[in-house]
């Protein structure tokens, strides 16, 4: 075996980005991926990035409303390991490929389903765009106030799909673990509403907290839209007409930034000298030196002071997500691929979404022709073997990684909150935080209930030799570990691979890096504006026209704006978006090793899982498109795919292909549009995309946004109510939440019960686990009595700071 699925066959009946990226993984990583399309093809065939996300596949034509369509899709999911679908409730059951029907006879199934709005309630049936989930969720009110207008602001990236995608992946993989065990598959089920809660990490828990203990937690405008990036984190234009991204919030590598801008003398200064903790009046003093200090020097200069091995900051360029191809560390990491690709030749695509030692995965073959493996499949079916598990007849547990330990050395988001996505899946994690706690606590100590959920807590200090022999202990009956120390730092504090490998051979063992373990830019350090402004979202979140011309002079107040509005277009949920690559990393690793017996080492960077967050313009070929930008007020992408003022709040419109547009018309009492030269055609209304835009804006100005979108949804055109108060309150207070199952209340010391958001993944035959973030150090006691530490060795240690925790 090279590859984590090889022998695994995938019978994808997806369409669109989402579940086609969580197949493409599969398909990395040695899956045979067959894709089901209706003739004529998915809607989604020609959307951009779909050249990549359907690569390696085999494509295969069945008409599932005939009989003799639904009896071949029957046959060939008796031949398949797993089926993905992401049909709205209902559907599957029509076409005769749901999962009672294709399980019958084959217990060793994995049937995963990916819905837009969950299975049940008012919103099951709605489309699953992604901005319509953005919009819908709150998730675009995180963008908010990057433009001076009021309300919810579109977002480019499509988070929403790589939270689904992800989330199948894992999902599918812990299920396929499980059935290496038991013989037995199940039912994997997620939503696009579902997924995008991993992007919250705190407002969920705050806005309960100012909700429910005002005295405590007054009011905040940021529960709903989140709080500004730092000073640490200033965009800043540069001599030449650039726009570099600065990322240092860490005090250290924020003093390691000031001297890299030759700025010691601000610690001179009465009214800056405690930066980076200053009240709001000294943050504009020193943004404004600072903004003045980088218009010194040009570009490739400020690079090199800040490349440099004494440059201990970070730092980066704006990019395209078209210039981030050719970043030296991206190269370095194989995170790019040339492959040849009928009708364009040469092209530039992803490489596998992590890199591992044993297993690795080999991108290979191109998105296939509609249709152009139906005879081939469909003729093999006969002397194909029947997908079967190892027969294994193990008992089923309670939760799909029960019994599965992993040490999470992670600090602040990405890291932890990786980890607390695979306890969701029913491992034990057990956080490893050096004394004081992690530095991911002191700015939003609340954050921990979503970064730390259902993890256990020790607090260590691996400098000592005491603090070692307890890792070493934890090493020893753990099956994963997660770190995120740049290189040479495991070492010094024992937990590096070889260290660990030679204690516990079957530890699989994830670093969860900025750059990467090697190469150029491995010694820097990262954060997560430094991800979203080499991935290329900083750069589309601004829209269209944002950036001046570099050889355009600016004042220093213009140049102040810009970078306002630059550090709310690249938010920082980057970390996030990292997470979810952690945790996909994490399940593969111990699925191969299920699989072979042999553990490995496995590489995820935040760089090349923002590059997957872009998936959508993270690839070249000759003749590509330029990638859709919203206007520069951050509406939309036109006037079909956009925000619009309704009488009272916000609508989002997703209107993409000819029958929406023709039903959108007659609900709307417009016929008229659809005889107008304007926009009889899509190439038309693009051209006069702005007087259409002026139509409709007239149009939903006149009612409120529940009127557009029962009116709308009811002939299947997606138009939602924006939630234009922030993620909290969506959730917190509509009935559709609950009807789906999509909180959990838990319970914490010292701040009693509170709803979490549920597990992401749902499984058929086993639950899911949720717990609340652990206080620093909560389980240090109990846990080194597990280890064999009596009370008074335990007190001991205590005093003498080799580990720590605090009281409840």
């Amino acid at each position: 075996m090279e590859q984590v699925f090889d022998g695994i066959t995938v019978l994808d009946f997806t369409s669109g980005r989402a579940g086609g990226t969580a197949t493409m993984v599969m398909s990395d990583f040695g899956a045979e991926v067959i894709k089901v399309e209706p003739p004529g093809g998915e809607k989604f065939r020609d959307a951009p990035g779909a050249v990549q996300w359907n690569r390696g596949k085999k494509s295969v034509v069945l008409d599932l409303k005939t009989p003799d369509g639904r009896e071949k899709a029957r046959a060939l999911a008796q031949h398949a390991d797993v089926v993905v679908e992401n049909y709205r409730p209902g559907v599957s059951q029509r076409l005769g490929v749901d999962y009672d029907t294709l399980r019958d006879g084959h217990t060793g199934l994995i049937y995963a389903s990916l819905t837009s709005f969950g299975p049940r309630g008012p919103y099951a049936h709605y489309k699953g765009y992604d901005a319509v989930v953005a919009a819908k969720s709150g998730r675009m009110m995180m963008f908010a106030n990057q433009n001076p207008r009021p309300g919810p602001n579109y977002v480019v990236t499509q988070g929403v799909c790589h939270a689904a995608a992800t989330a199948l992946v894992r999902g599918i993989t812990s299920a396929l673990y499980l059935r290496e065990k038991t013989g037995r598959g199940q039912q994997v089920e997620t939503s696009m509403l579902q997924a995008v809660t991993t992007y919250d990490h705190v407002s969920w828990v705050h806005g309960q907290m100012v909700r429910n203990r005002p005295s405590e937690y007054p009011p905040d405008t940021s529960v709903g839209t989140g709080r500004g990036n730092p000073t640490g984190y200033l965009p800043a234009r540069t001599s030449d007409g650039q726009w570099i991204q600065l990322g240092n919030v860490v005090e250290r590598l924020f003093r390691s930034m000031m001297h890299s801008l030759d700025m010691d003398f601000i610690y001179e200064d009465p009214q800056l000298k405690n930066a980076p903790f200053l009240d709001a009046e000294a943050v504009a003093v020193l943004e404004r030196i600072m903004l003045e200090k980088v218009q010194q020097k040009t570009l490739d200069e400020w690079m090199s002071i800040f490349l440099s091995r004494e440059g201990n900051a970070a730092a980066e360029p704006y990019l395209t997500s078209e210039q981030a191809l050719d970043h030296p560390q991206i190269v370095h990491n194989g995170n790019v691929r040339n492959l040849e690709v009928p009708a364009v030749g040469l092209a530039r695509q992803l490489g596998p979404v992590v890199n591992m030692s044993a297993t690795p995965g080999k991108p290979e073959g191109h998105a296939p022709a509609l249709g152009q493996h139906t005879v081939e499949v469909l003729s093999g079916l006969g002397n194909s073997v029947k997908a079967h598990a190892n027969g294994a007849k193990g008992p089923m547990p309670t939760q799909a990684l029960e019994g599965v330990t992993l040490l999470d050395l992670g600090t602040v988001i990405n890291g932890p909150l990786g980890c607390a996505l695979v306890a969701e899946l029913g491992a034990r994690v057990i956080r490893i935080e050096a004394p004081g706690g992690d530095w991911g606590r002191m700015g939003l100590p609340l954050s921990a209930h979503r970064t730390m959920g259902g993890s256990e807590c020790i607090c260590l200090d691996l400098k000592t030799p005491e603090g070692q022999e307890i890792m070493d202990k934890l090493a020893a009956k753990a099956d994963l570990l997660l770190h995120s120390m740049r290189p040479g730092a495991p070492e010094r504090t024992g937990i590096g691979y070889e260290q660990l490998r030679e204690i516990n051979s079957n530890l699989v063992y994830l670093y969860a890096g900025g750059y990467g373990s090697t190469g150029p830019y491995s010694h820097r350090p990262s954060m997560a504006p430094i991800a979203g402004a080499v991935s290329g979202g900083g750069v589309a979140q601004m829209g269209r026209d944002a950036f001046p011309p570099p050889d355009q002079h600016m004042s220093l107040d213009e140049i102040a704006a810009v970078a306002k509005q630059l550090k709310r277009a690249n938010d920082g949920t980057a970390d996030h978006s990292t997470a979810m690559v952690n945790a996909v990393g994490l399940v593969l690793g111990l699925y191969a090793r299920e699989r072979t017996g042999q553990a490995q080492y496995v590489e995820s960077t935040m760089i090349n899982a923002n590059a997957y967050l872009n998936i959508d313009d993270f690839y070249w070929h000759e003749g590509k498109q330029p990638r859709p930008l919203p206007d520069p007020e951050g509406y939309g992408l036109h006037a079909l795919y956009r925000l619009y003022r309704a009488s009272e709040g916000w609508v989002f419109l997703a209107c993409l292909f000819d029958d929406e547009w023709q039903a959108l018309c007659r609900a709307i009492d417009r016929p008229d549009l659809l005889d107008d030269p304007r926009f009889t055609t899509g190439e038309s209304r693009q051209q006069y995309d702005d007087a259409l835009a002026g139509e409709l804006a007239a149009i939903f100005a006149t009612r409120e946004p529940r009127h557009w979108e029962e009116l709308l949804t009811a002939v299947d055109v997606a138009c939602v109510k924006a939630e234009d108060r922030g993620m909290y309150y969506f959730f917190n207070d509509d009935p559709h939440v609950r009807e789906n199952g999509m909180l959990t209340h838990v319970e914490a010391p010292r701040f009693g019960e509170f709803w979490r958001y549920s597990p992401v993944v749902s499984f058929s035959g086993t639950s899911g686990r949720v717990g609340p973030g652990p206080l620093k150090g909560q389980h240090t006691r109990p846990i080194l009595r597990e280890l064999g530490y009596t009370d008074d060795q335990i007190h001991d240690l205590k005093e003498r700071k080799v580990v720590d925790w605090e009281e409840e």
